[in-house]
């Protein structure tokens, strides 16, 4: 008995296998048992670290390509391992996603740091969100999964009483990110061995040096973006003068007579 995917390659032998996966997509069928579609393939991604499945919608394969396109390897990598250490911590809290929702966003969620996508004035994580929310409107996605996505990339400051009310996708990424900068603590060999093949997968390439000096530049470009979020202390340090008014001159200079 043929089935649905064999009908397809009997009757169109000169495609290519990449033609004929997209024309299986096209039609709603399966790709090939036992493999990854073609697009998937081309990612250059491992199918899963640690544990945790790697996605391989074209959707995915898309934000990968624009990560790798858009950020330094180390940063790209960074990205990755957020997705990944998310998915772990959202194990460990026996938490359900969805796995390209989240994907997308943690693969996305730095593009901010880069200038060819920072405004004049918003913090690089706003500015990423957007980036983001843009990219997944233009592949197709509907309004509200592209809010999700919006919601994981501006909100992956690590104010985890806010992240949360955003939904498990928006905590993934900030538990990621988070764990990914400032480390967590390991409490079984279990949790140890995940991490250190996560580490393999994705190399930290001189990450504390590199992400400190991108982090560095984008206040000196911008310090007062960063004002009220966890960039706030650094962008003080780096441009002191930019901070000349404080909370109680604020409220002063209110048109108000009392």
């Amino acid at each position: 008995m043929q089935t649905p995917n064999s009908i397809v390659k009997s009757a169109v032998p000169a495609l290519t296998r990449r033609q004929f996966s997209a024309l299986a997509l096209a039609l709603g069928l399966a790709p090939w048992p036992g493999r990854l579609p073609a697009e998937a393939e081309l990612s250059g991604l491992p199918a899963e670290v640690a544990g945790v499945r790697i996605p391989t919608s074209a959707i995915a394969v898309r934000a990968v390509r624009l990560a790798r396109r858009s950020c330094p390897e180390f940063l790209f990598n960074h990205c990755m391992r957020t997705y990944i250490f998310g998915a772990l911590a959202l194990q460990k809290q026996r938490l359900a996603y969805d796995s390209d929702e989240a994907f997308v966003a943690a693969a996305l969620h730095d593009l901010g740091l880069m200038p060819a996508y920072a405004s004049s004035s918003q913090s690089f994580e706003v500015d990423g969100a957007d980036a983001a929310e843009k990219f997944a409107r233009d592949v197709g996605w509907r309004a509200a999964q592209a809010d999700v996505v919006w919601h994981g990339v501006a909100l992956h400051d690590v104010r985890l009483a806010i992240t949360r009310r955003a939904g498990p996708e928006a905590l993934l990424v900030a538990l990621g990110a988070g764990s990914d900068v400032d480390g967590v603590d390991l409490d079984t060999e279990v949790e140890q061995k995940q991490f250190a093949e996560v580490i393999a997968a994705f190399p930290r390439l001189q990450f504390k040096q590199r992400f400190t000096a991108l982090l560095i530049d984008h206040c000196k470009r911008k310090p007062l973006s960063q004002r009220g979020t966890w960039l706030e202390g650094l962008c003080r340090e780096q441009v002191p003068h930019a901070f000349n008014e404080t909370v109680e001159q604020d409220i002063a200079a209110a048109p108000f007579a009392e």
